[in-house]
């Protein structure tokens, strides 16, 4: 071999390296990412869980009249819940993306 095929070679090698290198680091990155989406996934499925457990307590307290005394202790509850609601919508959406 000549000097220049050598030096072809070397060349060679170590773009194969960068690229491997590369490769390495971006799956790297993706790993970090699939486990970081799963992690969101298992709390946004905990949170779901939670509000519709919630959602049937409500219902149920609803049905027996315990849920409040007057109009305005109802109206505070009402947004409670629905600023709840409000917050897993976007957790769905923000999965969704």
């Amino acid at each position: 071999m000549t000097e220049e095929h050598i030096q072809l070679l070397h060349s060679l090698q170590e773009k194969i390296s960068r690229l491997k290198g590369m490769y390495e680091a971006e799956k790297a990155k993706n790993k970090a990412l699939a486990d970081a989406f799963n992690k969101q996934k298992n709390e946004l499925m905990y949170d779901h869980k939670l509000l519709l457990e919630l959602q049937t307590k409500h219902d149920n307290l609803v049905t027996v009249g315990l849920l409040s005394t007057n109009d305005e202790e109802r109206k505070k509850a009402k947004q409670r819940l629905t600023k709840m609601v409000r917050e897993i919508d976007k957790c769905l959406a923000l999965l969704n993306q």
